[in-house]
C-alpha cells in the first residue's frame, strides 16, 4: 500500500519499503538575538548568534516493518558578544534510528521509533559546539491520509521522550505535519516542533522549552528527485533565545 504523498522530512508514520530509501539534503541558516539565555538553554548575555547546519538525512527499508537510518548535524556557528565569542565549526551530533511498522492500512500508519544521539567532535575554540554527551530517544508514530476540500493530505503526529546523560533535564517532544497537495508534483508542508524539558538539569546545563513552526514547499523534479524551500521561525519558549531560519533541501527517493 502506497502513501499518495511524500513523506515528512523527517521520520514519519509510513516506513520505506524493503530495499527502498530516501535521502534528504538539507542546509538551514538560523539567526537569534540572544537576551539572557543561548540556544542551549543556558544562561548568557546579549548577543547574536548564526547557525548554519548541514543534516543530511537518509532512512532505508531494511524490512517492509523495519526502517533503519542515520542523520549527521554538521554546524558552522557566529556568535557575537556572548561567552565564547568568535567563530566554530564541527559535527554536533550523529544520530541513528530504527522504526517499525505496527500497523497500516489505506488510510492509517502506527509506528514505534527508537533512536540514539552519539556526540560530535566540538571545536576547539568553542567547545560547546557539540553535545557534551549521549541522547537516548523512544518515539510513537501516527499518521493518517485524508481529503482536505477536495485535495489529497496526510497528518502525520508524534510524540517522544528523550533521556538526556550530560546534566541536561529531560525532554517530552511533540512534533506534528500537515502535509496538502494543491497541485501537481508540489506539496505544502506545516508543521509544528515541540520541546518541553521535564525533571531537574545540573545547575548551569540545559532546562528549557521551545515551541517552532514551519512552513515549506516541496516540488517534485521527477518521481525520484525533489527539491524543498521554506522557513521556520520559534513563536516560544522559556530559558532559550528564539531565533528564525530559512530552510533548503534536496529529496532523493531510491
Amino acid at each position: 500500500m502506497a502513501l499518495p504523498l511524500a513523506k515528512p522530512a523527517e521520520a514519519g508514520a509510513w516506513d520505506q519499503t524493503a530495499g527502498q530509501g530516501l535521502l534528504i539534503s538539507s542546509f538551514s541558516y538560523y539567526q537569534v538575538g540572544v537576551q539572557g539565555y543561548n540556544q542551549f538553554g543556558r544562561p548568557t548575555g546579549k548577543g547574536t548568534y548564526i547557525q548554519e547546519e548541514f543534516s543530511p538525512y537518509l532512512e532505508y527499508g531494511l524490512t517492509d516493518r523495519w526502517t533503519i537510518g542515520l542523520q549527521p548535524r554538521l554546524q558552522a556557528i557566529t556568535q557575537s558578544g556572548l561567552p565564547g565569542t568568535g567563530h566554530a565549526y564541527g559535527l554536533v551530533q550523529l544520530n541513528l534510528f530504527a522504526r517499525y511498522q505496527i500497523y497500516r492500512d489505506d488510510n492509517n500508519a502506527f509506528a514505534a521509533q527508537g533512536q540514539i544521539g552519539v556526540p560530535g567532535t566540538a571545536s576547539v575554540r568553542v567547545p560547546q559546539l557539540a553535545m557534551p554527551s549521549g541522547e537516548y530517544e523512544a518515539r510513537l508514530l501516527y499518521g493518517h491520509n485524508l481529503t482536505l476540500a477536495g485535495v489529497p493530505a496526510y497528518l502525520d503526529v508524534e510524540a517522544a521522550y528523550r533521556l538526556e546523560s550530560d546534566g541536561y533535564a529531560d525532554q517530552i517532544r511533540g512534533d506534528a505535519t500537515l502535509g496538502v497537495t494543491p497541485f501537481q508534483n508540489w506539496q505544502i508542508l506545516a508543521q509544528s516542533f515541540n520541546t518541553i524539558s521535564v525533571g531537574h538539569a545540573v545547575p548551569g546545563q540545559s532546562d528549557y522549552d521551545l515551541y517552532r513552526v514551519e512552513l515549506s514547499a516541496v516540488y517534485s523534479i521527477t518521481k525520484a528527485l525533489a527539491v524543498q524551500v521554506g522557513a521556520w521561525h520559534d513563536v516560544g519558549g522559556r530559558n532559550i533565545a528564539l531565533g528564525n531560519a530559512g530552510v533548503a533541501a534536496l529529496w532523493w527517493r531510491f
